[in-house]
């Protein structure tokens, strides 16, 4: 099995369509996420983050023209750079690559609409990482192994305060997220590890902890 660092609080979070007007023609924000306004500090290694508060909460932010951004692999990096390290001081509600407010007005608009939402999925998320499963077989499957990852999945789903399925590859038996406490992802993946040796028949990668993009729906 390998473990390697790497990059759905269910209801949806939907920032207010775009306006004419207001503040139509100034630069936009680029979204980050949110977080408790006590768990962050400060623009993360020189990045020219910004931090725009409503009540308790920040969103991080960084000025850009507003468009579509670039869809790169080194913007993915940074987008993804970003939220991990905030994740390491606290707990964040990640934003998807590529979420551009039109100016300040209409980020604090959202925050003021979606403050519920926010502040429910922040809870629910608090002390907790996301951890990725992946299954392969190791023999030709009749079947049968895709029924062991299935129970092997739910065996693991105790362990974690909530788990959802992934779109596996082809290759794959199964794919799954899980949301485990941070004191306790170690101890989730010495479990991944000791199912795996009971079944030499299929093997388990596991990555993590990411910040958990899978337990988060922004819809635009």
């Amino acid at each position: 099995m390998r473990s390697e660092r790497g990059p759905r609080s269910r209801p949806p979070v939907r920032p207010r369509p775009h306006e004419e007007g207001g503040d139509a023609g100034s630069d936009g924000l680029y979204f980050y996420g949110v977080t408790r306004a006590r768990s962050w500090r400060g623009a993360v290694e020189g990045d020219p983050v910004i931090k725009v508060r409503y009540r308790d909460l920040e969103a991080m932010v960084r000025p850009v023209p507003y468009k579509v951004p670039e869809l790169d692999d080194a913007s993915l990096a940074e987008h993804q750079r970003l939220v991990d390290s905030t994740q390491r001081k606290g707990t964040v509600l990640p934003a998807p690559f590529g979420l551009v407010f039109r100016g300040r007005r209409s980020l604090i608009r959202f925050l003021e609409d979606q403050y519920i939402v926010l502040d429910e999925g922040l809870a629910f998320l608090d002390n907790h990482w996301e951890l990725r499963l992946h299954v392969s077989a190791l023999q030709e499957d009749d079947g049968a192994l895709t029924e062991l990852a299935t129970h092997l999945y739910s065996e693991l789903r105790r362990f974690a305060r909530a788990a959802i399925p992934l779109r596996a590859r082809e290759e794959r038996l199964l794919s799954a997220a899980f949301l485990v406490e941070r004191g306790a992802w170690i101890e989730f993946v010495e479990r991944a590890d000791d199912l795996e040796s009971s079944h030499p028949e299929i093997a388990f990668d596991v990555t993590g902890p990411w910040p958990p993009y899978d337990f988060v729906r922004i819809l635009t």
